[in-house]
């Protein structure tokens, strides 16, 4: 059973009641993340993110880790650009949710931030932020965005810079946590099999919440096409094929938008990975992906080659998104592909984690708040013209944007592929 509540202190309660379930996932989504942060606030959701777990007025660090660790559950965090999450998934028993409510409760109101714990904390930081720059898919990742967003809030990394996060002092990040974690915009996603009169009771205990915070409103204006070639110090090329998703999204779009994904790379048998990989042994990885925050969106095919393959799979790509508008998709690879998601679903309802974010997922971007049956349903009922009206609204030649972060870029010979 579904239910969403709207607690007297205005945190937003979402849970999916599983009787049947052995486990629970609890997930807090705060609303704040970089995009939120000025000039001089680079990276400060992100070290806040971190420094959550560094001890509260009634809980040490070290009592918060062995907790989890007694009851085999896991407690973890991350950073985006729309929000921060803390979430736990645990054992299934009365006393274990106590115990994790108490915790994940005191963490929202009661951290102290000792000035020695976020000292190491932000070297932490800085080696996380160290090991993006050494991954060349991260450092890839960092660079679409901020081409695509140049010049709005979405473009800032998540992190910041080592240099960005070195000139945060206690002040500030004490601040930070005041403003949009205790007293901020707050989803609580509850999923498994728990009490949900014990959730609204701790939950509602905690201090009063904002309804709203305000996104930047700079999102939709901006989308910079390029094309963009960026030099990189690692040897092969990260390529990316864009498009800008239009937001919002209503029902009939995101799951057109979920089977167009499948389809184009999101399988083993989607259609760059066969052209690619199978066909022409381009490269090892390659898929597509698709995000979405509140007021604008990407969908991207990628593909990672070495130096001498470059054009030759960015020339693959852009043709075989001329062949979907020219073709479209055959009967039976939308049926495979539909199949996927579904098996993906099915395999999925029984991880209390994934249903919590999926449901978080939904909730966020304004869909219906269904059952896996009712998911399965929408993903059978996508027809091949909704696809098709989607193919033709981003994969157009002049709603691309090109992206190739790479050593040695030979400008002319990539815009003529382009082109």
């Amino acid at each position: 059973m579904i239910k969403e509540t709207l607690l007297p202190n205005n945190i937003n309660l979402v849970t999916e009641t599983v009787s049947t379930a052995r486990t629970v996932a609890v997930g807090f989504y705060y609303s704040v993340g970089s995009r939120f942060e000025g000039p001089r606030e680079r990276g400060i959701s992100h070290f806040c993110e971190h420094l959550l777990f560094k001890g509260t007025g009634r809980f040490s660090r070290r009592e918060i880790s062995c907790t989890f660790d007694r009851m085999g559950g896991t407690l973890n965090a991350f950073t985006e650009r729309d929000d921060v999450c803390v979430y736990a998934v645990f054992p299934s028993s009365e006393e274990n949710f106590s115990h994790v409510m108490d915790i994940l409760c005191s963490m929202d109101s009661d951290c102290i931030f000792p000035e020695c714990e976020i000292e190491k904390e932000r070297c932490v930081v800085e080696n996380e932020i160290r090991a993006v720059e050494d991954d060349p898919e991260e450092s890839s990742l960092d660079a679409l965005a901020e081409s695509v967003w140049g010049g709005c809030s979405l473009g800032q990394t998540i992190t910041g810079t080592v240099d960005d996060v070195e000139k945060l002092d206690s002040a500030k990040i004490r601040d930070w946590y005041e403003r949009f974690f205790v007293h901020g915009k707050l989803t609580v996603y509850v999923t498994g099999n728990f009490d949900l009169e014990s959730a609204e009771s701790w939950l509602g205990k905690l201090q009063l919440h904002a309804r709203n915070e305000k996104i930047p409103a700079d999102g939709m204006r901006v989308w910079n096409r390029g094309p963009f070639f960026i030099g990189s110090k690692f040897g092969q090329r990260q390529i990316y094929v864009s498009s800008q998703i239009k937001r919002p999204f209503d029902e009939k779009s995101y799951w057109a938008m979920t089977v167009f994904n499948a389809l184009c790379g999101d399988t083993m048998s989607s259609r760059m990975f066969e052209v690619l990989r199978e066909k022409n042994g381009l490269c090892y990885s390659v898929y597509s992906f698709f995000s979405c925050y509140e007021d604008n969106g990407i969908w991207s095919c990628y593909a990672s080659c070495d130096g001498d393959g470059t054009e030759k799979a960015l020339s693959l790509m852009m043709n075989e998104l001329d062949s979907i508008l020219k073709d479209g998709f055959s009967d039976s690879e939308i049926s495979d592909a539909k199949g996927h998601l579904c098996g993906e679903e099915i395999m999925g309802e029984g991880d209390m984690e994934y249903v919590m974010r999926r449901l978080q997922k939904s909730h966020s971007l304004g869909l219906p708040l269904y059952s896996t049956d009712e998911i399965l349903s929408s993903i059978r009922a996508v027809e091949k013209n909704d696809i098709m009206d989607l193919a033709r609204e981003i994969l157009q030649r002049e709603c691309r944007t090109v992206l190739v972060y790479g050593k040695k870029l030979n400008r002319k010979r990539l815009e003529k592929v382009i082109l």
